[in-house]
């Protein structure tokens, strides 16, 4: 006998098929409705905070000083604004980044803040509609997504003197290159890095250059004089350098950009070798002139002063970071450097993080690497 099924009983079935033909595909497929989508990508940012972006991304900005990490990703093109520093109007400094005058093109996009008075335009950022926004602190990140709907990821642009510093940079380059789809150009850099990093240690490990060295004139929101210094100085902790104001080195020291010593502090510690950031050079030449008791210290009085470049400058410029340690060691240690050419291996890095061989623009600026007199 035949049993005759009516025409409700048969959409039910055909639903039920349907659902579980639907949910026997996802399974075979490994499909998860809950966490994944074509459009999107689950981030992990610096602060630890989960951040859906856009599978691809198109337009980015870049607060809190890190448009500089968005072109070492070769991501220029990605971005449609700066920050007011960046620029090359008044009081902008993008002519003296190394990242901007390999890229002049930036300074012409939009400003959407200043970060060096803590200002974030929110409704030129939301204006901008980019895919996604890079903030330096979970605070920043969350004012920004609240005020303008745009996932924000916090990265990390801040000073790398301890390991564990580096290790925090390392990281967010990699969290950025996978939110630009840059992961290869991410490791890239890191790689390079490393290489650089161990490279300068095998040069400089177990060998003692018989001198002490102080770094003068740390710049940070503008030029400093001739105290203004850093006891995690990276160029001097990349090549074991015997840093004097490493005594000043505790937890609290490593998050600032600089520190302020005494006058007497610096005379009694009497460095044998000084280098200035030259940024810095006519601050602390007027420092030296109107206290002459600073003649009496060895590295002026013998005449070891050198020039750098500005490692911090609207945050911390790494290629040059990495420039200077080269141009420390082939002072400090000439025999185990006597293969560098500095002002060469400076425009190998340049290369290598912004695109461009800038040293020469740097160098005409502020005179590059040198013996100076202050």
């Amino acid at each position: 006998m035949v049993k005759i099924i009516g025409k409700k009983s048969l959409g039910i079935i055909c639903v039920v098929g349907s659902v579980i033909l639907v949910f026997g595909l996802l399974y075979i497929l490994g499909g998860d409705t809950a966490s994944s989508s074509p459009n999107t990508v689950s981030v992990t940012d610096v602060a630890g905070r989960t951040v859906q972006v856009p599978s691809q991304v198109d337009k980015v900005v870049g607060t809190g000083c890190s448009d500089r990490e968005i072109v070492y990703l070769n991501a220029s093109d990605k971005l449609v604004g700066i920050e007011q520093v960046e620029s090359n109007s008044t009081g902008g400094s993008g002519t003296s980044l190394p990242y901007m005058i390999a890229h002049p093109e930036l300074m012409s996009l939009p400003i959407l803040g200043d970060d060096s008075k803590n200002i974030i335009n929110y409704e030129k950022i939301a204006e901008l509609d980019p895919d996604v926004v890079f903030a330096r602190s979970a605070e920043d990140a969350d004012a920004i997504q609240t005020k303008t709907g745009i996932p924000t990821v916090v990265v990390y642009t801040g000073a790398v003197g301890t390991s564990e510093q580096m290790d925090n940079y390392k990281n967010s380059l990699k969290v950025m290159g996978k939110v630009l789809g840059k992961e290869n150009r991410a490791d890239e850099l890191v790689n390079y890095i490393d290489s650089c990093e161990e490279d300068l240690s095998k040069r400089t490990s177990g060998i003692s250059s018989n001198k002490t060295v102080y770094i003068a004139g740390q710049a940070y929101k503008g030029t400093h004089g001739i105290t203004s210094t850093n006891p995690f100085y990276p160029p001097f902790e990349m090549v074991n350098a015997d840093n004097v104001a490493s005594a000043m080195n505790t937890t609290a020291n490593a998050t600032l950009n600089a520190i302020q010593i005494d006058k007497e502090q610096l005379i009694t510690w009497n460095p044998d070798m000084i280098f200035v950031e030259e940024g810095s050079l006519t601050t602390v030449t007027n420092d030296t002139s109107k206290n002459p008791e600073y003649k009496n210290i060895k590295a002026i009085q013998d005449g070891n002063v050198y020039g750098v470049l500005t490692y911090c400058l609207y945050s911390y410029n790494k290629d040059e970071m990495i420039a200077d340690a080269y141009y420390v060691g082939k002072i400090l240690y000439p025999e185990q450097f006597n293969d560098v050419d500095p002002e060469k291996k400076a425009d190998e890095i340049f290369t290598m993080f912004v695109g461009k061989p800038v040293y020469s623009d740097l160098k005409t600026q502020l005179g590059g690497f040198k013996q100076v007199e202050i």
